[in-house]
C-alpha cells in the first residue's frame, strides 16, 4: 500500500469533512470519542485545517511567568514546523486569551497555518485577516499570563477528556475537530477517501432519482 506523504496527509484530509472521518473511527476502529467537543469551532465558517499535533498545556496559577515563560516561548516558536497544528489545553481558564494575531504571524512563517485552543484567543480580526485558521470556545482580549502559567509543551493533553498526544492528527472544519492517532492515520485517510468518493456517488444517485428501498441497500439503514 502506497504510503502518503505528510503533505498528502494534511490537503487530503483538508477536502473531507469531519463527519467522514469520525464515521470511519466509530464503525471501522471502535473509537467513539476522538471529538473534541461542541465548544471548539472556528472563527469563520470556512476555515479548515490538518495535521500533526503540536501540544501547549497551561494550568491554572496567577504567577507571573518571568524567564522560564521566555524559555518556553522561545523554545515552542522555534519548535515549530510545517504542518503542524498548534493545541491548547488551558485548563479551562475563561479570563484569558492564549494566542493572538503575532503568534499567528510567527506560525505562519514557519509554516504552520492553524491553531486548536481550548480558550479565548486574542485579536480574531486580525487573526482572520492573516489567513490563519483558529478553532476555540470564545475569544478573549486578557493576556495569559498572570492568568495562567504555560507548564509544557509537546507533551501529552487531554481537551475535554479527549487524549491528543504530540504528533497525533487533527483535522477540523465548520464540523468540528476531531483527534486521529498518529498509529492509524494512514489507513484513516486511505479509508476516509473510498467513502468519501462513495458518498459523492451516492448524492449523483439521488439527483437520478434513487428509491428509499435502493438508497438503504446501496448506502445502508444510516444514511
Amino acid at each position: 500500500m502506497e504510503i502518503a506523504t505528510l503533505e498528502d496527509l494534511c490537503k487530503g484530509f483538508q477536502q473531507t469533512y469531519v463527519a467522514a472521518i469520525t464515521d470511519i473511527l466509530d464503525f471501522q476502529f471502535d473509537l467513539h470519542d476522538q471529538w473534541l467537543g461542541p465548544e471548539i469551532r472556528p472563527l469563520v465558517p470556512e476555515m479548515r485545517v490538518a495535521g500533526p499535533a503540536f501540544t501547549l498545556r497551561w494550568v491554572n496559577d496567577r504567577s507571573p511567568g518571568g524567564e522560564r515563560l521566555g524559555r518556553l516561548s522561545a523554545g515552542i516558536i522555534d519548535s515549530l514546523r510545517p504542518c503542524m497544528v498548534v493545541v491548547a489545553d488551558t485548563s479551562k481558564n475563561r479570563n484569558a486569551g492564549y494566542w493572538g494575531e503575532l503568534m499567528c504571524n510567527l506560525s505562519l512563517e514557519r509554516g504552520v497555518t492553524g491553531a486548536v485552543i481550548d480558550g479565548g484567543v486574542r485579536d480574531p480580526y486580525y487573526i482572520w485577516k492573516a489567513g490563519f485558521n483558529m478553532f476555540c470556545p470564545f475569544t478573549c482580549p486578557n493576556e495569559a499570563d498572570t492568568r495562567s502559567r504555560l507548564d509544557s509543551f509537546q507533551e501529552p493533553i487531554a481537551i475535554n477528556n479527549v487524549q491528543v498526544r504530540p504528533g497525533d492528527f487533527i483535522i477540523a472544519d465548520f464540523g468540528g475537530a476531531v483527534v486521529v492517532p498518529q498509529e492509524i492515520v494512514q489507513d484513516v485517510y486511505r479509508r476516509v477517501q473510498e467513502l468519501v468518493a462513495k458518498e459523492s456517488n451516492f448524492r449523483k444517485m439521488i439527483r437520478d432519482g434513487i428509491s428509499g428501498d435502493e438508497a438503504v441497500r446501496v448506502f445502508g439503514k444510516s444514511i
